[in-house]
């Protein structure tokens, strides 16, 4: 497969020279969808932020797309990678959902003519096709979020990256951001790399791969039946597992490894006989 993302001993201070990376390395193949979990302030942000550009390693290499990140080449960089923020209100720009979608594809001086079309099919993907004439303001936090959404795929980046892009929704809005995800995972397949970056775990096991991070170390990185199989290891980061994997840890008899919900009920319906 091809490699989207590489880091190689990425190191980055604050001003204060307080470390945040030390020596970090993760590769991200594309076509993966990567959960990056750990608790407030352990890095995860920063890490995205790094990757962007937005702000500048102290040492190390970044490499999308074989391409290192650096002052020449950071433009190009972002043009690959698009991003959905916690609050999707800080990243409204129209007068209605088209026209914010459109944001993107002018300031890309995409022809007018070809615009309509490419919008069309951003806000069909993510189901708000039907909402394009709404004013922003208007929709529900999760309808915002799949507006952002469709803004970043109407520019057709490699990666995306979805920073707690759930954490202000209620759980109908959680669940049908997650489902979208899900739906672009089978759509776009190798072409699409997703990132998401969350503390809740229900969300990191729909993921194909879970990185954990603490304080700037990489903890933990595997499917997520071996994260979350792991499970003293991520209380002793400070992360909880999935619903069902925490009920199973606290059953008296309890299973060898993580298991999700149907293979939970599974085991507990053998276990009764």
């Amino acid at each position: 497969m091809t490699q989207a993302i590489k880091i190689d001993n990425l190191k980055y201070n604050y001003d204060d020279n307080d470390s945040v990376f030390n020596d970090f390395n993760l590769e991200i193949e594309s076509g993966q969808w990567v959960a990056l979990v750990g608790h407030n302030g352990s890095g995860k942000s920063t890490l995205a932020k790094l990757i962007l550009g937005l702000i500048e390693a102290t040492n190390g290499t970044i490499t999308v797309f074989g391409e290192p990140l650096n002052i020449d080449t950071v433009h190009h960089v972002r043009e690959q990678i698009g991003m959905v923020f916690q609050n999707p209100d800080n990243q409204f720009v129209g007068a209605t959902v088209a026209d914010d979608v459109a944001f993107g594809l002018e300031n890309k001086e995409m022809a007018s003519i070809e615009m309509p079309s490419v919008i069309d099919k951003a806000l069909t993907i993510v189901g708000m096709q039907n909402f394009k004439d709404r004013e922003p303001h208007m929709l529900s936090g999760g309808q915002k979020q799949r507006v952002a959404l469709a803004s970043v795929l109407a520019l057709q980046p490699k990666i995306i990256i979805l920073d707690e892009a759930t954490a202000m929704l209620d759980p109908d809005g959680r669940a049908t951001i997650m489902a979208t995800l899900q739906h672009l995972k089978q759509q776009f397949g190798a072409e699409l790399t997703l990132i998401t970056i969350t503390h809740d775990m229900d969300e990191a096991v729909l993921a194909d791969r879970v990185v954990v991070i603490n304080d700037g170390q990489l903890v933990l990185d595997g499917s997520p039946s071996d994260v979350f199989g792991q499970y003293d290891v991520m209380h002793r980061n400070g992360l909880e597992l999935p619903f069902v994997g925490e009920l199973a840890v606290r059953l008296d008899s309890k299973p060898d490894g993580y298991l999700d919900e149907r293979e939970l009920i599974q085991w507990l319906s053998h276990l009764k006989k």
